[in-house]
């Protein structure tokens, strides 16, 4: 096998790196894990499921629909707190890997996030009574910031243990579907526990989606389980701590060496394709998450009894399609191939309804038809979806090998940095081209769908129905770069295993 020149050049000095941390060049090498380990791991991502629903679909909507905020002051400040997070989450993630403990690199960030994050989740939603548009605005941006910064003290390590948990080609993809589909039972209990719960029509709002009254009490339940998901998945794994890699003696943190690693793991063609792919598509998923309430109301003038039925389909079909995953991938052999195929399915489901609405194809939103034929859509989507995103996070666990076998060191909390980027750019970017199209559309601040105009609603669904399509392709044209495939991650391992 040929190897490029500077892995020759290190292995020439004695292989110093993994001589000097043996301990961090060992992985957990099982090819299975228990299911009480998968299952505790799992459960970590039931917060993150609940800040990516709340985020993604009722964070833009509160501050826009609820409390008056203007469309592009929302996506403004949306924008802000992820120019922030994309600086928090390699600093993080250089700070987990050189971190040194009794509790290893990754479980006391996991501990010590838990209630600091949920906390500046439920100050996001339960702002000062009388906060003018700037007041909301800087209350917005400031809560956003320090939701998506404690979020990132929590997500980064964990995601980065699930590499470390072992090192199996398709057992990380088990791991992934596992993670995923916890993910969404976080963003099934927000999307119809809410509904149903807390925006119950009453007598004064007959879409209670529009009582401001109801987004605190709405948040509280979110910090709890939030708490709980943390806390349960730290002390479910606590017992692995002595079996996962830890720093060797000259693996330090410094923002210098953060950025030279950064610089090292974006040199790996794989990692580059593979984050500018999920950037990319995350901002249509972002986009479309944002804007379901309006598309649901506005566009397709929904009951709220449908709405809750959209919702429900649509975390159905991604559980339906995280579950898949596994499955889908003894048919499918190579990862890159099932991610594209699940990316395109997404991106047509999605978009096809809106589109034949547009043309004139469709009878109008009071035929019994069109409801039920864009929740199922909907949900049809999701499947594709749910296994886009599962394979995104096994094929980073499969790089962090390939860096490994380049550089001699471990270091997933660099790559699940990157990773966790990607995904809060999801709520992050997709909700600033949403408020971009609210306000181009010119749909008015809780409007009835009988007051907006036809020109506002279809405005609104030619921006948002074809940025779908544009935005997929563009993240299958990244993806086409990734070149770490069955055969080839079976010969990284087998090398390591040499060098160790």
């Amino acid at each position: 096998m040929n190897q490029p020149a500077y892995d020759m050049g290190w292995r020439a000095r004695g292989n110093n790196r993994f001589s000097e941390a043996t301990g961090y060049g060992l992985l957990n090498s099982m090819k299975q894990v228990s299911w009480r380990i998968r299952l505790a791991f799992g459960v970590g991502q039931l917060p993150e499921g609940i800040k990516s629903a709340a985020f993604g679909f009722f964070l833009l909507f509160y501050y826009n629909q609820v409390l008056g905020l203007s469309g592009t002051l929302s996506g403004a400040a949306i924008f802000i707190a992820l120019l922030i997070d994309a600086i928090s989450d390699p600093l993080v993630g250089s700070l987990s890997d050189a971190t040194r403990s009794r509790w290893g690199r990754r479980h006391p960030y996991m501990y010590l996030a838990a209630v600091p994050f949920a906390g500046s989740f439920y100050l996001l939603f339960a702002p000062p009574t009388g906060l003018e548009e700037m007041g909301l605005f800087w209350w917005l941006t400031i809560f956003s910031i320090l939701t998506r910064t404690f979020m990132t003290f929590y997500s980064v390590p964990h995601m980065s243990m699930g590499a470390e948990l072992t090192n199996d080609y398709d057992e990380r993809t088990l791991l992934s579907s596992i993670r995923m589909v916890l993910q969404l039972v976080g963003m099934f209990a927000v999307l119809i526990g809410g509904p149903v719960v807390f925006f119950a029509a009453t007598p004064e709002f007959e879409n209670g989606q529009l009582n401001p009254d109801a987004y605190p009490p709405f948040a509280l339940a979110g910090f709890f389980i939030m708490v709980f998901g943390v806390w349960a998945s730290a002390l479910g794994t606590h017992s692995q701590i002595t079996k996962l890699p830890q720093p060797g003696p000259d693996d330090i943190f410094s923002p210098v060496l953060m950025v030279r690693d950064m610089t090292r793991a974006f040199k790996i063609p794989s990692f580059a394709s593979l984050v500018s792919a999920s950037i990319i598509a995350g901002m249509s998923q972002g986009m479309v998450q944002a804007l379901i309430i309006y598309t649901g109301t506005y566009f397709f003038e929904l009951s709220a009894t449908q709405m809750t039925f959209l919702f429900t389909g649509g975390v159905v079909g991604v559980v339906s399609g995280a579950m898949l995953t596994s499955p889908l991938s003894k048919f499918i052999k190579e990862k890159k191939h099932l991610y594209i195929a699940g990316h395109c399915w997404y991106a047509v489901f999605t978009s096809y309804v809106i589109i034949l609405r547009l043309l004139d194809l469709l009878p109008s939103n009071q035929d019994p038809l069109i409801a039920p034929l864009y929740i199922i859509s909907g949900a049809i989507s999701g499947v594709g979806l749910g296994v886009a995103v599962t394979l995104g996070a096994s094929m980073i666990a499969d790089i962090t090998d390939e860096h490994e076998r380049r550089h001699g060191r471990r270091q997933e909390g660099i790559y699940y940095a990157a990773a966790s980027f990607a995904g809060k750019a999801i709520g992050g970017s997709g909700a600033i081209f949403a408020g971009l199209i609210i306000d181009f559309a010119g749909i008015p601040k809780g409007a009835a769908p009988s007051m907006v105009s036809a020109d506002a609603v279809v405005r609104f669904g030619w921006a948002l129905g074809p940025a779908v399509i544009i935005l997929t392709a563009m993240a299958i044209a990244c993806i086409s770069f990734y070149g770490i495939s069955r055969a080839r991650h079976k010969e990284i391992l087998q090398e390591l295993k040499t060098l160790r």
